[in-house]
C-alpha cells in the first residue's frame, strides 16, 4: 500500500463520502445518481436521504469500475454507484425553504454535523438567469450548468450551517458580506436568497458585468489584479473567498490578505478555500506535489489558463497549493486562524479566520 495515495483516498471517502453526478427534477419526481463510499459501513447500511427522509426507491451497489483506480484503497469502490427516485406528487413542497438537501449517511441518519456531506440544490423555479457556458467554464473549469448550480448552492448552505454551528449566527445577522472572487456568481446567486447585504468583486470584468445584469439582489464591483479595493476600512463583517488563494503566488497572496484585513472590521469572519487532500483525488494530483507543498509551505505549480481570455497578464493566475501548517502560521500575521475544515467548499477545504482587533 502506498500510504500517500491511501491518505488522499481516505480523505475523500471520509470528508466527502459521496457525490451526485446527475440530478433531474420534474413535476412528478426527483432522481439522483452518483457514487457513495464508506470505509466502515457496508453498502447495505448506507441511507440515501432527501431532506432527511429516505428516498422512495434506491438501487445501490451498482458496478463502478471507473472508480476502482481513484479509490483503489476504499472497500467496495468497484460497486459504489447508486440510483435514487423520490415522488413529488401529493407531498409538501420539497423546496419549502428554497433548497433540497441530499445526503448519504450511515444507518443512524443525519445529525448536527451531517450538513458537511450534504449536497444542496436550489428550486429551479427560483433560479436567476444563468451565465453563458464560457463564463461558467472560467469559474469551474467546465461549462456544465448543473455542476455550477449544485456547487454554488451547496457551498452557500455549508457556509450558512457552519456559521450556525460555530457561532450560532445566521447569515442574515451579518451586516455586509463580501464574495471575494465572485466570478460568474456561483455563490452570490444563492447568498442573495439568504441575505440582502451581499457584495461581489472579481478581476474578470465580463463576469462582473454578467452578475450585475442577472443578480439584482447584490452589488458587483470589478477590481484590479492588485489592491487596494475601493472599499473603506472595516467595510465588511463576513468574507467568503472560493478558490482565490489557490490561484495567487505568495507575494500577491500576502498583499490580498493585508487588504482583506483592512476592509474587515474587528471580529469579522472570513472563510477562504484552499486545496486539500479530498480534492486531490479528483485531479489525480501526484502525492509528490503534496509532499513538496508540505516541505515548502506554499507551492506554485504553474500558470492556470482559465482566465487567459479576459486577463492581460497571463502569468498572474496560478495553480497554488498550501500546507495546513503554513496556513496556520503565515496567515496568522493578519488573522486568527481558527480552523481548517476539510471538503466543506465543494471539494476544497475551508479555512476559518477571524479579524483581530487593532
Amino acid at each position: 500500500m502506498n500510504i500517500y495515495h491511501a491518505d488522499i483516498q481516505i480523505a475523500a471517502a471520509r470528508y466527502l463520502g459521496w457525490m451526485p453526478d446527475y440530478i433531474a427534477v420534474t413535476d412528478d419526481d426527483i432522481t439522483v445518481s452518483g457514487w457513495a463510499l464508506s470505509i466502515w459501513n457496508e453498502p447495505a447500511q448506507l441511507r440515501f436521504l432527501i431532506n432527511g427522509a429516505d428516498f422512495d426507491q434506491v438501487d445501490r451497489a451498482l458496478a463502478s469500475p471507473d472508480l476502482l483506480a481513484p479509490f483503489a484503497h476504499i472497500p467496495h469502490a468497484v460497486n459504489s454507484r447508486f440510483f435514487c427516485r423520490h415522488r413529488r406528487d401529493g407531498r409538501p413542497d420539497l423546496f419549502a425553504d428554497g433548497f433540497i438537501r441530499l445526503n448519504v449517511t450511515g444507518p443512524f441518519g443525519e445529525h448536527r454535523l451531517s450538513y458537511r456531506t450534504a449536497w444542496y440544490l436550489a428550486d429551479p423555479a427560483r433560479e436567476p438567469n444563468m451565465p453563458s457556458p464560457a463564463q461558467i467554464e472560467r469559474v469551474i473549469g467546465t461549462d456544465n450548468a448543473q455542476i455550477f448550480r449544485l456547487g454554488g448552492a451547496t457551498i452557500a448552505k455549508h457556509v450558512e450551517q457552519l456559521l450556525l454551528e460555530r457561532f450560532d449566527r445566521p447569515i442574515g445577522s451579518f451586516e455586509a458580506i463580501l464574495d471575494w472572487g465572485c466570478g460568474a456568481g456561483r455563490l452570490s446567486r444563492y447568498l442573495t436568497l439568504l441575505s440582502p447585504s451581499v457584495t461581489g468583486i472579481d478581476i474578470d470584468a465580463d463576469n462582473v458585468a454578467c452578475c450585475d445584469r442577472t443578480l439584482p439582489g447584490a452589488r458587483f464591483v470589478h477590481i484590479d489584479l492588485m489592491p487596494p479595493t475601493p472599499f473603506p476600512d472595516g467595510a465588511f463583517d463576513l468574507v467568503i473567498g472560493l478558490s482565490v488563494l489557490t490561484h495567487l503566488d505568495e507575494p500577491v497572496q500576502d498583499a490580498w490578505l493585508e487588504e482583506l484585513r483592512r476592509i474587515t472590521r474587528p471580529g469579522a469572519l472570513l472563510l477562504l478555500s484552499v486545496q486539500g487532500l479530498a480534492q486531490m483525488v479528483f485531479f489525480d494530483t501526484p502525492p509528490t506535489l503534496n509532499l513538496e507543498a508540505h516541505r515548502r509551505g506554499i507551492l506554485d505549480t504553474g500558470a492556470n489558463d482559465q482566465l487567459q481570455a479576459v486577463l492581460d497578464h497571463p502569468s498572474y493566475y496560478r495553480n497554488v497549493m498550501h500546507s495546513p501548517d503554513y496556513i496556520m502560521t503565515r496567515w496568522s500575521r493578519w488573522f486568527d486562524v481558527l480552523d481548517i475544515i476539510p471538503a466543506t467548499a465543494g471539494t476544497q477545504d475551508l479555512v476559518l479566520l477571524r479579524r483581530r482587533a487593532d
